[in-house]
């Protein structure tokens, strides 16, 4: 036997050691998550199938948010699979834009680089006569954008930003609901 057919077979015998280990971590993990009664939350666990998103209320001086925001509730809700109506559903929810602020992130020189754009909303969700509020709701993550260059690429960047955090409370909305009704 020559020396390289060694090196062949043990390389060989380390593929199938790899496979195999790999093979019994995968159904170990299996049996581990199943077993303790894990699932997976989502819209499925929801008792019903669509939601009528009222007209959002923007009690800030930022004009457009309301058109932002609920298209970006609507987006999400169809995204989990749940249907949105403009009236008719025993599930009503309502939102009204407490906050819209800008503030500076970086300066240089006392030039402002970057800003930070903050964004709350009340979320109140009516089924059947019982109310449910989230105050206060935001974005989880911090949302920046660069306000150097020329002043409509400034305001680009902060219309990107605005649409991100709109998109990132939507989120947030729809996973609070979601993990409400799995209680």
């Amino acid at each position: 036997m020559s020396r390289e057919s060694g090196v062949k077979d043990m390389e060989l015998l380390k593929s199938n050691y790899l496979k195999i280990f790999r093979c019994l971590f995968i159904a170990i993990v299996t049996l581990l998550v199943t077993s303790c009664g894990y699932h997976i939350i989502g819209s499925r666990s929801l008792p019903f199938q669509s939601i009528t998103i009222k007209p959002v209320q923007n009690k800030t001086y930022e004009p457009g948010l309301e058109e932002r925001l609920h298209n970006a509730l609507s987006n999400e809700f169809i995204n989990q699979g749940i249907g949105v109506n403009t009236s008719g559903d025993d599930v009503v929810l309502e939102t009204t834009i407490t906050l819209f602020q800008l503030g500076a992130v970086g300066a240089v020189d006392e030039i402002v680089k970057e800003q930070e754009l903050v964004m709350r909303a009340d979320i109140k969700i009516a089924e059947n006569g019982t109310v449910v509020e989230f105050k206060n709701t935001t974005s989880p993550i911090k949302v920046t954008f660069q306000s150097t260059g020329t002043v409509s690429e400034s305001v680009s960047e902060k219309e990107r930003a605005t649409d991100k955090a709109c998109k990132e409370i939507a989120n947030e909305v729809v996973s609070r609901i979601i993990l409400n009704y799995a209680k």
